[in-house]
């Protein structure tokens, strides 16, 4: 019987770090510190046109200068996380680099390369097909959610096709992959109907009614 050895891997550290606030070009958006009435905790020195780096990009510097430390102290740590919860701006530092990278290690398992294009370009197209930009934050996590396990359901299916391409393969290693691949269709098909529930729910619960009183004693119903 062929044993089949599993290894698991620990997530290290992300390879690039993550865009940071600012246009498509890479730089810094800035503003004028008159229109901030001389008033920006979180503005850097102005430059010599008069322009300082927009909270977002002040939070992202730093965020890269304790990237760049082996160990960065606690209080640094901490300042980062209050920075970021307090700039929403900087909010995408905190709420897109932990799936990207869960992605990421994912299909390199799979042979990142032109393949692993191709499964982001999938993912970038379901997510659009979900309405990711447009929905709440509910919905936002669970279509992550949706994404990842669909991503995990290629990887074992790919895995159990392998295994039973490979050759004849033990009952106890069959037993494994039709598990492991219930399992992750499993995930995958819990967060899709939990996106259909939700997205149900919002849809039958009845709209914000506000009662507006005109004159000569008429009344207007607005739904909202």
């Amino acid at each position: 019987m062929n044993k089949i050895k599993l290894t698991v891997n620990s997530t290290n550290k992300p390879e690039s770090l993550p865009q940071l606030p600012g246009d498509s070009s890479g730089s810094p958006v800035s503003t004028n510190t008159k229109a901030n009435g001389e008033k920006n905790e979180l503005a850097a020195r102005a430059d010599k046109s008069g322009q300082v780096p927009t909270p977002g990009r002040v939070v992202a510097d730093f965020f890269l200068k304790l990237a760049k430390q082996k160990t960065p102290g606690r209080d640094d740590l901490d300042r980062l996380r209050s920075l970021i919860v307090s700039t929403p701006d900087a909010w995408e530092l905190a709420t897109i680099p932990v799936m990207s990278s869960v992605r990421r290690t994912i299909i390199a398992k799979m042979g990142d390369g032109v393949t692993g294009a191709l499964v982001l370009a999938e993912l970038d197209i379901q997510a659009k097909q979900l309405d990711y930009d447009a929905s709440p934050p509910l919905e936002r996590m669970l279509i992550d959610h949706i994404l990842t396990a669909r991503l995990r359901l290629i990887h074992v299916e790919s895995c159990y096709n392998n295994a039973l391409s490979g050759g004849s393969i033990g009952i106890e290693a069959g037993r494994f992959w039709q598990d492991f691949l219930e399992s992750a269709q499993s995930q995958f098909l819990r967060a899709s109907e939990m996106l259909a529930k939700i997205r149900r729910l919002a849809r039958n619960t009845p709209a914000l009614q506000i009662n507006i009183a005109r004159e000569g004693g008429k009344q207007v119903n607005v739904q909202g």
